[in-house]
């Protein structure tokens, strides 16, 4: 079941007074802070061998896994705080993070800001739609869809650029 979907149930049952507020919040925000922590490991464990021996599978050969080792290097705060807030992003993007060698410190300072206002933002958010949370999650599970899906097409065409141009530099 995804994320958000559980998170703003929570809401609505704060709403419904079966769920304190509090005690709401503060789960879903460890939750999701503990969650992408346990990615991160995993992925600084086994991704990097994991990646390199199977991801020509799943489209991920070398230069691919290098062009993202340079995008967590230049820009991974950004993309792990951005990427909390898009469905299929937020459970690959820990593990990425991990596996592309992206320094611990700025992973937690990042993920924890996320995690917080993902979490707050969710579960108030549930709250204060009371008995309308299905609606409220189909319209977010759809502009996640949206984002997300824009996002990855543009990293993709980032990633085929970026190798063009090296390939004409060199």
């Amino acid at each position: 079941m995804p994320g958000e979907t559980i998170v703003i149930l929570a809401g609505v049952l704060t709403n419904f007074g079966v769920l304190d507020l509090r005690l709401a919040l503060t789960v879903a925000v460890a939750g999701a802070i503990i969650g992408d922590n346990v990615g991160f490991l995993l992925g600084r464990r086994l991704g990097r061998p994991w990646l390199e021996a199977h991801g020509g599978r799943i489209g991920m050969q070398r230069e691919m896994l290098e062009r993202i080792d340079g995008l967590f290097a230049r820009h991974g705060g950004k993309a792990v705080l951005i990427g909390r807030f898009v469905g299929f992003l937020r459970a690959m993007l820990p593990f990425a993070a991990g596996a592309s060698r992206m320094p611990y410190a700025p992973f937690v300072v990042y993920n924890a800001i996320g995690a917080t206002v993902w979490g707050i933002f969710f579960v108030l958010l549930g709250y204060f739609l009371g008995a309308s949370w299905t609606i409220a999650e189909r319209w977010l599970g759809r502009v996640g869809l949206v984002v997300g899906t824009v996002a990855l097409i543009a990293a993709i065409v980032w990633l085929k650029r970026s190798g063009r141009a090296r390939r004409s530099a060199e």
